[in-house]
C-alpha cells in the first residue's frame, strides 16, 4: 500500500511540472498581432523591439514541406548578424497540417532595435502587407539594472523560478501524500483491529 501511495505522489509531482513550463510559457512579441488569416509566403521578415526582452523560445509560423523537420533561421539586428540556429518543427495547424510552428529554445537577451529574419525559402507566413509572423517568448527585461550579454544569457531568471516553483511542488506533493497515506493506514489498522475483536 505504502508503495503505491509513492507511485501515485510521484506521478501528480511529474503532472504539476508540466502544467508548470506550460503555464510559464509567455508570448512577450508578435509581429503580426495574433495575426491568424491567410498567409502570403516569404524568406524574410522584418520587425522591430522598442525594449529589450529576455527571450526562451523564438517562433515562426512556416509552411513545412511533407518530409521536413528542420530549419535554419538567421537573425540580423540592425543589419549585423545576432543569432544563427536550426529551429525544429513544432505545433500544427489542426486543418492544414503543413502550417506548423518552428520552434527555438534561444535563451538570449533581444535588445531594442531593428531585426531581419532570414530562410532559405519563401515559405514563411506573410501577413499581407504586413511582415512575416514572428513570435517571441520569455520576459521583459527588469528597469535599471545592468545588460546582460546576449552571447553569455542563459535565461537564468526564468529557469531560477521554475526551480523554486518546482521545489514547491514537491513540498506540496510530498505533504499530500502522506495525509493520504496516514489516512489509509488509520482505516487499516482500525479494520483489523475489528477483525481481531470479532474473532
Amino acid at each position: 500500500m505504502k508503495k503505491n501511495i509513492l507511485i501515485i505522489g510521484f506521478l501528480i509531482f511529474l503532472l504539476n511540472i508540466n502544467v508548470i513550463y506550460a503555464v510559464e510559457e509567455k508570448i512577450i512579441f508578435d509581429s503580426t498581432d495574433n495575426y491568424t488569416g491567410a498567409c502570403q509566403l516569404t524568406d524574410k521578415s522584418e520587425w522591430a523591439l522598442d525594449k529589450s526582452l529576455n527571450v526562451t523560445k523564438f517562433q515562426m509560423w512556416y509552411k513545412w514541406n511533407e518530409e521536413e523537420t528542420t530549419l535554419p533561421i538567421t537573425i540580423f539586428k540592425d543589419g549585423k548578424e545576432f543569432a544563427s540556429f536550426t529551429a525544429t518543427r513544432g505545433d500544427c495547424d489542426i486543418y492544414q497540417k503543413r502550417w506548423c510552428n518552428a520552434d527555438y529554445n534561444i535563451n538570449k537577451t533581444f535588445p531594442a532595435g531593428a531585426y531581419t529574419t532570414k530562410i532559405p525559402s519563401a515559405r514563411q507566413c506573410l501577413k499581407p502587407g504586413s511582415t512575416g509572423t514572428i513570435r517571441l517568448y520569455g520576459t521583459e527585461t527588469k528597469e535599471n539594472t545592468a545588460p546582460v550579454s546576449s552571447e553569455f544569457y542563459t535565461g537564468g531568471e526564468c529557469k531560477e523560478l521554475q526551480i523554486k516553483t518546482i521545489i514547491i511542488t514537491a513540498i506540496i506533493t510530498f505533504i499530500f501524500s502522506y495525509f493520504i497515506f496516514t489516512i489509509l493506514n488509520k482505516k487499516k489498522q482500525a479494520k483489523n483491529k475489528t477483525s481481531i475483536n470479532s474473532i
